[in-house]
């Protein structure tokens, strides 16, 4: 036999083509079965859009009609919902897309029908044999309306949490608004068996009520389960979205109606009320929208204050749920349910409700300190704006005057303002024994409370501050209550006040909030009261009282700075003593300008050492510590001579530093015809250190020529009171003099001149360089301008107070129009101001809009302050600006915050007091032969002393020193001292180069009292170096040959070529 042999390749084929033949065999089965299972869900498909279009067609025919009964309703809902999938109730694809909507019509119109149709009673199958499943119902339905107003089919309430909720509502759409006005009516519905018809007629029934009660009750709890609070806040949220509000008062009012059933079943269920905290009310101003009688019956319910209390208790859960303007609205409905319960007389304990809104208060506000958007409620912040937020400007703001209104503030002060003070401090055995009870002090604690809440009120709507001091000071005796309040209570020592002050543990002592809220409140009404007010009718403080309170601040502040200096590098703490700074700096600059303190040293504390202060400031001048922060915050503990002494050896550091071993000198050639000129065109584009190093003055004269004069320093000093002499008059345009003192202010219409921004630094520099040499300057300037060259950032300033100088006439208008009796408005005014510019009329705004912006009763306080710093400040603010950089170019901002207002003049134009010739004849050196008995020497004081008028006095100075004033630190302190040389007329014109034999034959000649030449002496003239404060004076045979050569020579005013 034959067998047929194999290959291996062939074999391989084999097993290959059999694998293939059997996958392609299962493929064929797979595609035969899914065909299969197609063939079975299309006919399923079709079955079910068939069953659809029939049940969808039954629905519409049903709905359709008007005689439709309860049963009928019912059984068409039950195919509805058979179909088991609620989408396609609504969705847009189907052409009865409004069943819902339709379906709740339907029952609440069947709910509307009269007694005589009561078998179309939707609700009334409540009690028949499909109660169950009509409740299961009714329930769909619910869950079902709630989902389509975009809100999730399970919504935990009591997350609060509704990001996203409402995004399907658009309210523009009129479809839309009556789909959400149908919903809430049938939310409502549900919720109140009280408007069932069924119930209303089965009064008599117990049991029939009990049984509707109950489903009314289950209604309700899956309402708020599945999300009630949360949907109601999505259709506020989408409503405040639009500019102008889509929902009619109809919705508000079903919504209020749906709130206060809320309440009214909430009872004692915490659960419910954080829902309607975290929902409903973290919705911009939601009780403004409501109905104004359930808006009353809600804060009338004693549980709506119980619920506001508790929030407390869920401050965590509040602030990681809520976002930041959500918390901000949360607050102010809170505020405004206290407002509103408050009106109604409702009892309220006020310690728990203190907590809530401080707690909220430090929820809302911006504790990042990023600032990159700008809020309108909260100023800058780090959060962006959101658009409800925008829209409801207007009530948020009427909410945040709600905290500051009187009633709020007596309901939270009434303790406070019902107690009855000692008249008198306790004495010493009784204050120790005040300190031991003064941790059981309740009214203390319960005070500091409020004063924090107030304090973080500020702080957190900042724009709203001088709303809220004010209105706390403008209740009667609650400045005068809170002052008896912190004077009883004032048992530490200062000390421990300091430490106090500058502790940042929680929580603070009592006694702090209540000291920052007084000197807040104290600060804010003290810069609008008059001095009328202060001294005359000595309200809201008595002048010892007043004393009191300026002694306890200044010596506080005292020893949290020299104690406790290392705390003030924390912001909260410096925060807290920079007002307490800004009522003392308030008190003492009204003491300058009219005393009420008994005596000139009050204002040096009790523990204070000005000398060793002032040794330990001098020692630590390159680290400056708690000494330099005393110098900043209470310089006048230091007397005004220690003061000037301590800035002159500021500046001579700083000369040293800035011209080192090697003095540059800068010449500079002056026209006397265009000293202004020349001296601005030389001046203005050196830099500040080379303004700093010496300056040589050489002056041309009438004729072109060089003055002979070499300038050490004498002419330099000339042309500096020159320059502001010439700068300051009136008639140049730039500077104005007031009415009563005939003090310098920057003229308003200085605009005239193109550069008149430059000419002011430039005259800023002048006079900075003039205090940096230490010239004085016959320049005096209005306290109301050096004050903005001071600008210290921690005190409030009145501008009305300094108006009288300035603007008497304005001055009586503004005090007429504060105490006016009548109605303000009658007069016409507006927040505007017309001003007469060369013959033409322009109309300034005091704030925006101040033109159409009437000034009434409740604004004029506003309106005269506006009105003041206008005149004061606005009107020259570029000339200020420009003046003040160019004086600080200068002169080092930090030198100057140890000087008063007084002082800072007096740097500038010295010791305006009568110039004491006694003290210069003290200090005097007599050169060339002269003495102090000399004849013409006693005839030369004689005639100064007892002839010459302080016009020629201060004319003699000039002469001699080029400076019309006496040194700030006296004549003792001019360098080189003041001189009195005798001269010989056979040496005339040549008195700075005389020989060794022409000064040994002057000082015979004079010691002898042997007259020059022919005897008189009368063809000399007295002639000076101002450069070394040389008086050069002749031998003169008579008393009146001096005098006239004297006068003659001091009001020549002939530079250095008299002689």
């Amino acid at each position: 036999m034959f067998t047929t042999k194999v290959s291996a390749d062939s074999k391989a084929d084999l097993l290959t083509k059999s694998k293939t033949q059997r996958e392609a065999r299962e493929r064929d089965k797979r595609c035969a079965g899914s065909a299969l299972v197609i063939q079975r869900h299309w006919r399923r498909h079709l079955s079910n859009v068939s069953l659809r279009t029939d049940i969808m067609t039954e629905v519409e025919r049903t709905l359709s009609r008007t005689d439709y009964t309860a049963i009928e309703l019912y059984h068409v809902i039950s195919k509805v919902m058979f179909l088991g999938r609620r989408k396609h109730m609504t969705s847009s694809h189907s052409p009865s897309s409004d069943v819902l909507c339709r379906i709740c019509d339907a029952i609440l119109g069947s709910n509307n029908v009269p007694d005589s149709e009561k078998s179309r009673w939707y609700l009334s199958l409540a009690i028949s044999k499909h109660s169950k499943d009509w409740l299961r119902q009714v329930m769909l339905l619910l869950s079902a309306c709630l989902e389509d107003l975009g809100l999730p089919d399970r919504t935990e309430e009591g997350s609060g949490n509704s990001k996203g909720g409402g995004r399907k509502i658009d309210l523009s759409r009129i479809d839309h608004k009556h789909k959400v006005r149908t919903y809430l009516l049938f939310f409502r519905l549900a919720c109140d068996v009280g408007t069932w018809r069924i119930y209303q007629v089965s009064t008599a029934n117990t049991l029939v009520i009990q049984v509707l009660e109950r489903f009314s009750d289950t209604l309700y709890t899956h309402l708020v389960s599945r999300g009630l609070l949360s949907a109601i806040k999505a259709i506020l949220m989408a409503n405040l979205r639009r500019v102008e509000p889509s929902l009619h008062q109809g919705h508000l009012d079903t919504i209020s109606g749906i709130l206060h059933l809320v309440f009214n079943r909430s009872a004692y269920d915490t659960d419910i009320w954080l829902a309607m905290f975290l929902s409903v009310f973290a919705t911009p101003s939601i009780l403004s929208r409501l109905n104004t009688a359930h808006v009353r019956d809600i804060t009338l319910d004693v549980h709506v204050v119980t619920a506001m209390t508790s929030l407390t208790t869920h401050t965590p859960q509040i602030i990681s749920v809520l976002e930041k303007d959500e918390v901000l609205f949360l607050l102010l409905n809170v505020l405004h349910l206290l407002f509103e319960a408050l009106r109604s007389d409702q009892r309220i304990t006020y310690p728990a409700i203190v907590d809530t809104i401080h707690v909220l208060l430090r929820a809302a506000a911006n504790t990042t300190g990023k600032a990159a958007h700008w809020h309108p409620i909260l100023g800058l912040c780090e959060g962006a704006v959101s658009v409800e937020l925008t829209n409801s400007v207007k009530q948020l703001t009427i909410q945040i005057s709600m905290l500051y209104s009187r009633m709020v503030i007596k309901f939270f002060f009434q303790d406070l303002l019902e107690t009855e003070f000692p008249k008198e401090k306790l004495s010493s055995w009784k204050a120790l024994f005040a300190a031991k009870l003064h941790s059981e002090s309740k009214l203390l604690r319960h005070v500091s409370k409020i004063c924090s809440l107030y304090l973080a009120a500020i702080a957190t709507f900042e724009k709203f501050k001088t709303d809220i001091l004010m209105s706390l000071c403008c209740l009667p005796d609650f400045l005068s209550s809170l002052w008896q309040l912190v004077y009883t209570e004032h048992y530490q020592s200062s000390r421990a006040l300091a430490r106090a002050m500058t502790s940042r543990d929680e929580p603070l002592d009592p006694f702090v909030p209540v000291l920052v809220l007084f000197c807040s409140c104290f600060s804010q009404y003290f810069v609008v009261l008059s001095d009328e007010e202060i001294y005359e009718r000595e309200q809201p403080f008595s002048l010892r009282e007043l004393a009191t309170i300026a002694d306890f601040v200044n010596g506080m502040i005292f020893n949290v700075i020299w104690n406790n200096h290392v705390g003030l590098s924390d912001h909260v703490v410096m925060g807290r003593v920079n007002i307490c700074h800004g009522l003392l700096i308030l008190l003492h600059e009204r003491d300058q300008r009219r005393s009420f303190t008994p005596n000139s040293k009050f204002w040096t504390p009790r523990d204070a050492s000005p000398g060793s202060i002032l040794t330990e400031l001098r020692a630590a001048e390159a680290s400056p510590g708690r000494a330099q922060k005393v110098a900043d915050f209470i310089p006048w503990i230091f007397p005004q001579k220690r003061k000037m002494e301590y800035l002159h050896s500021i500046i001579k550091q700083d000369k040293a530093n800035s011209r080192g071993d090697h003095q540059k000198t800068f010449l500079v050639k002056i026209n006397r015809k265009r000293l202004f000129e020349d001296g601005f065109e030389s001046l203005k584009n050196l830099s500040n250190e080379v303004l700093k190093h010496q300056l040589k003055i050489l002056f041309i004269n009438e004729l072109g020529l060089e003055e002979a004069g070499i300038d050490q320093d004498g002419v330099m000093k000339e042309f500096l009171e020159e320059t502001i002499t010439y700068g300051l008059n009136p008639s140049f345009g730039l500077f104005s003099v007031t009415d009563e003192n005939h003090c310098h202010y920057p003229s308003p219409l200085s605009r005239i001149h193109a550069e008149y921004t430059e000419l002011f630094h430039y005259l800023g520099r002048i006079i900075g360089k003039a205090v940096y040499e230490g010239v004085t300057l016959d320049a005096t300037f209005a306290p109301f301008f050096i004050r903005q060259v001071l600008h210290n950032k921690n005190a409030l300033f009145s501008y009305l107070d300094e108006l009288p100088g300035l603007d008497a006439e304005l001055y009586r208008n503004l005090i007429f129009i504060k105490t006016y009796d009548g109605n303000v408005e009658d007069l016409g005014l507006t927040f505007s101001i017309d001003e007469n510019e060369f013959g033409r009329m322009i109309t300034y705004e005091l704030i925006p809009g101040g033109s159409v912006t009437a000034v009434t009763n409740s604004n004029r306080i506003s309106y005269i302050h506006q009105m003041a710093h206008y005149k004061m400040y606005t009107q020259i603010q570029s000339q200020t600006r420009a003046f003040v950089a160019g004086f600080k170019s200068v002169i080092n901002d930090s030198w100057l915050r140890m000087f008063s207002l007084p002082e800072i003049q007096k740097l500038v134009s010295g010791d305006v007091s009568a110039i004491d010739l006694m003290e210069l004849k003290k200090h005097v050196r007599y050169l060339g032969g002269y003495h102090g008995n000399h004849r013409v020497i006693t005839w030369f004081w004689d005639i100064c002393i007892n002839d010459f008028n302080e016009k020629e006095k201060s004319l003699l100075l000039k002469f001699v020193t080029s400076c019309s004033k006496p040194p700030l630190l006296g004549f003792g302190s001019m360098s080189p001292p003041f001189s009195i040389r005798a001269v010989d007329e056979d040496d005339a014109g040549n008195d700075d180069h005389l020989t060794p034999g022409q000064v040994l034959r002057t000082s015979f000649k004079s010691f002898l009292g042997i007259q020059s030449g022919s005897g008189s002496g009368s063809s000399r003239l007295p002639t000076a170096s101002t450069c070394f404060n040389l008086l050069k004076l002749p031998l003169y045979s008579k008393k009146a040959i001096l005098r006239e050569k004297l006068r003659y020579a001091i009001n020549a005013s002939a530079g250095f070529e008299l002689s």
